[in-house]
């Protein structure tokens, strides 16, 4: 299993190197499924999400199909199993897990995940962790679908608080002491890449990991 939990996708130029060599082919020989669905209920300007296709680009990735899980009449079961990654954008993760359920994706992803490189970005990232309750911190996601069940698909045993500037990484130690789990609180400059269970952390920027002490 190869994940690459990201804030904020391929920002610094060392989490692109780590993403290329996730593969055993070249960039430009990878197909990228980019699945755009958290972002389906976010208004606005999706700059954020456009930045996300030039910071493919950037490292060689060109072929991409953009293919949204919760769109009507798309069979994308079978265009994702043409892909080599499935890059999931951020959004709103109380929506995207909503989808992920609605739509079988969860059920999908457990049965591909280990012939996938699987990339998150925000509410993405959050996704693989055991529960999402960190996205309704404030200022965080709204919860728009009313779902009460959070937990996450649980690829990782730890939790990811993304965007944290340093206030909100201090901030993150009075959340981890109500969690169950250790949190990783990351700016928008770090990532953690998984490889069968073992996080690496890849950061140019700031990162806090809050370990869980276990009660005897």
């Amino acid at each position: 299993m190869k994940l690459l939990l990201t804030s904020s996708g391929l920002s610094k130029r060392q989490i692109g190197e780590a993403l290329q060599g996730m593969f055993d082919k070249s960039p430009s020989e990878v197909k990228v499924g980019f699945i755009p669905t958290a972002a389906n209920i976010e208004p606005y300007s999706k700059d954020w999400v456009i930045s996300q296709f030039n910071q493919l680009q950037r490292y060689g990735f060109y072929q991409i199909d953009i293919v949204d899980i919760a769109a009507d009449g798309v069979d994308w079961r079978a265009r994702l199993e043409e892909c080599d990654m499935l890059w999931l954008s951020g959004g709103n993760t109380f929506y995207l897990l909503d989808q992920v359920r609605k739509n079988g994706f969860d059920e999908w992803l457990r049965e591909n995940i280990d012939s996938k490189v699987y990339v998150g970005g925000s509410a993405s990232s959050i996704l693989m962790t055991p529960t999402i309750a960190v996205a309704g911190l404030e200022p965080g996601d709204e919860n728009t679908v009313g779902i009460s069940d959070l937990t996450g698909l649980g690829y990782v045993d730890f939790e990811i608080e993304p965007h944290c500037d340093a206030a909100r990484i201090e901030a993150m130690k009075e959340y981890t002491e109500r969690s169950d789990n250790a949190v990783y609180a990351i700016d928008d400059l770090t990532a953690i890449k998984v490889v069968d269970g073992n996080a690496e952390v890849i950061s140019g920027g700031s990162w806090k990991l809050y370990k869980k002490v276990k009660s005897e």
